[in-house]
Formats: structure tokens, sequence, C-alpha cells
């Protein structure tokens, strides 16, 4: 992934053990400034999800200030080089315009299903750029993700 690559870093320590009941992602992050977001292969690491968690689901709201982009919401696994694979496309096409916000609803569950022999046992939500121009100097991105990892029924 060429690009530029944004960490969120309050949720970017997420618990890598399981945790009772429903945990969240929630995020509220504004790329401003000389920051410029929306070129395509940006990403925004938004938070961790530690393996063999389930995804119950999801709300993000994306408003760019003044160009279109294409993103998706991903999963990213963490390869041996370090280097990132989609590992699950939760939304593949959520599209902005420079009038108007977008939202992301979903409610469908996602388990995160890794191979025990991977060295890094947890994937990264991820918002993908897939389609833009030169980027805007100002992206929100807000909502949160909420998921289970202690094995309690979604039922």
């Amino acid at each position: 992934m060429a690009g530029t690559t944004y960490t969120y870093t309050p949720q970017w320590n997420q618990p890598k053990a399981p945790v009772t009941g429903i945990t969240s992602i929630p995020v509220d992050m504004l790329i401003g400034g000389t920051n410029k977001f929306g070129t395509a292969s940006d990403v925004v690491l938004l938070g961790k999800l530690p393996n063999k968690s389930v995804i119950t689901d999801w709300y993000f709201n994306v408003t760019t200030l003044s160009e279109s982009a294409v993103y998706s919401l991903v999963l990213l696994a963490v390869e041996s080089a370090g280097t990132y694979s989609v590992y699950a496309t939760l939304e593949s096409t959520i599209t902005t315009s420079a009038t108007a916000a977008v939202t992301s609803i979903g409610y469908r569950p996602v388990k995160v299903s890794l191979s025990d022999d991977r060295a890094v046992q947890y994937v990264a939500l991820a918002l993908n750029c897939t389609a833009g121009a030169s980027g805007t100097v100002s992206t929100s991105i807000y909502g949160q993700l909420s998921y289970v990892s202690d094995g309690t029924s979604l039922a």
C-alpha cells in the first residue's frame, strides 16, 4: 500500500487478550492542517481487533471538505514482513463528496480467525482510500466499531 498512512493512536493499543463483554473502538479523528488525506492508497489505521473476536456492529461517518473520494472500511492482517494485506472488507464503497457526509453502518457478525502460527495475532481496522485525486486538507472520521472477544454468544 503506497500512499500516506495515518494511525489513530488513542485506539491503537487495544487489548490483545479477550475482554469480557462488548469492547468498542471509538473514533473521533480530524485530519487537517498541512496533512492531506484522500489520495488513492491513503490509509488510516483506526484500531486493533484481537484474533477470535467477532464484530457485532459499526457506525462511521466520513466527511471531506473539498473533494470527492471513495473509501473502503477494511480489516488488515499484518504479514511477516510487517506489511499489511486485506483480511476482510466490511464495506467496499464509501463515496464522499464536498457537499455531504457519508455514513457506513453494519450489523452483521464478522469473525476474526487467524492461523495460530501467525506472528501477529490481531487485525487492524482501517479506512482505505481506493479512489481520490489529490487529497483534501480536512477529513473528519467519527463513529465506532463494537466487538466481543471472549467467546460470548451473539444470540
